[in-house]
């Protein structure tokens, strides 16, 4: 996630222009969706993963997005237990972190919802969300990438999570398409090395990491995703989230796109006109982030997205937001202003679920979600 609110001045014009370039007809074989993210839902006290998850469910949220990562304490109004990041030390792996989310995958799977699973956050490379253990080894983000250990050692990472052989279903879960949309080569990739971005990733960090990915996935259906390829997307001068290194990866399925915009207009720069580029390669695009703070509109917002038949996930529905009284003993606050609670007033999720699953999806999901 990339908190920060970029403020973009658009001339009409140039959106109409952008959109005339694109020969993409909407009409596909299959309904647009929605979905959520939850960084922290494996570390969530049961009853409360449960209401939220089966919230969701009642709503037709299609895909929940949720993280390979250490989780405990308040975080977002929910009081978390404890959950070890997966590698402290590289090579290293506490595979309690993915018994915890595969619990959580029980409960997605019973209501109907996929999981979309990153595997790494690029904001630990000595970043915005802290400093793990490639962090600590490789010191900032441009030698992490640019090196051929960490590659090894990260593919590494790979292969533990997606050979992770789940105790619920008896099956890797690079191999459970029924429960796993897919997996998110990492979050925000190279968020933190930009010159490598306008380089189009000179280190084939993207491709590379997406080739040995599908080599252990296979035939399987899970597909791969890309995480949101250096953070938020915005006009004029910070828009990489499919440069042509992935764009024309063959391995990569899915195109993520991430922005935090103050209103419906600026995404009119990029939805459907993004759409239509991944369509045009053969894959896959949909908003993987997106969030409202500070008296900003939702639907302003999310209108731009189903109105294009274009798939989001907000980030991040909750147990409850800072607009809201606690309504759990354990609710603690530690809000960021980002949250959307499950009976908050702050924005109608059920509703714009329930659009996003009856409007036309501007590309065909059947094999993904449906």
């Amino acid at each position: 996630m990339m908190k920060s609110i970029v403020v973009v001045a658009l001339v009409a014009t140039l959106a109409v222009s952008v959109a005339a370039k694109s020969n993409f007809s909407v009409g596909a074989n299959s309904k647009s969706w929605a979905g959520s993210n939850s960084y922290f839902v494996h570390g969530m006290q049961e009853y409360e993963q449960d209401k939220l998850i089966n919230a969701l469910g009642s709503w037709g949220v299609k895909v929940m997005r949720i993280w390979v990562a250490g989780i405990g304490g308040c975080v977002k109004g929910s009081q978390c237990n404890g959950v070890p990041n997966f590698e402290d030390n590289i090579g290293s792996y506490n595979y309690e972190t993915l018994a915890a989310l595969d619990n959580v995958l029980v409960k997605l799977h019973k209501n109907g919802i996929k999981a979309l699973i990153a595997p790494h956050d690029a904001n630990m490379l000595n970043g915005a969300n802290g400093n793990d253990c490639y962090g600590h080894a490789y010191g900032n983000s441009d030698n992490f990438y640019g090196s051929d250990q960490a590659k090894q050692q990260y593919d590494n990472r790979m292969a533990a999570i997606l050979n992770y052989k789940s105790p619920n279903f008896g099956r890797p879960w690079s191999q459970m398409s029924d429960v796993i949309l897919g997996f998110d080569i990492q979050n925000e990739p190279m968020i933190g090395s930009v010159d490598k971005l306008q380089q189009n990733d000179p280190d084939d960090w993207l491709c590379g990491r997406a080739g040995n990915m599908k080599k252990i996935i296979g035939n399987s259906g899970v597909k791969i995703a890309t995480g949101g390829v250096g953070g938020s997307e915005y006009c004029c001068d910070h828009e990489f989230n499919i440069i042509d290194k992935v764009l024309y990866c063959d391995a990569i399925d899915i195109l993520s796109v991430h922005g935090y915009m103050s209103e419906g207009s600026q995404w009119a720069y990029f939805i459907p006109s993004l759409s239509d580029k991944a369509a045009s390669q053969g894959k896959h695009l949909m908003i993987e982030e997106w969030g409202i703070k500070d008296g900003m509109s939702f639907s302003d917002q999310v209108n731009v997205f189903n109105g294009a038949g274009v798939p989001w996930m907000y980030w991040e529905v909750t147990m409850s937001d800072q607009t809201q009284p606690c309504g759990t003993s354990s609710c603690c606050g530690g809000w960021d202003g980002f949250e959307i609670g499950i009976t908050s007033g702050k924005g109608d999720v059920k509703d714009a679920v329930a659009t996003a699953n009856s409007v036309e999806g501007r590309q065909d999901w059947t094999g993904y979600v449906y």
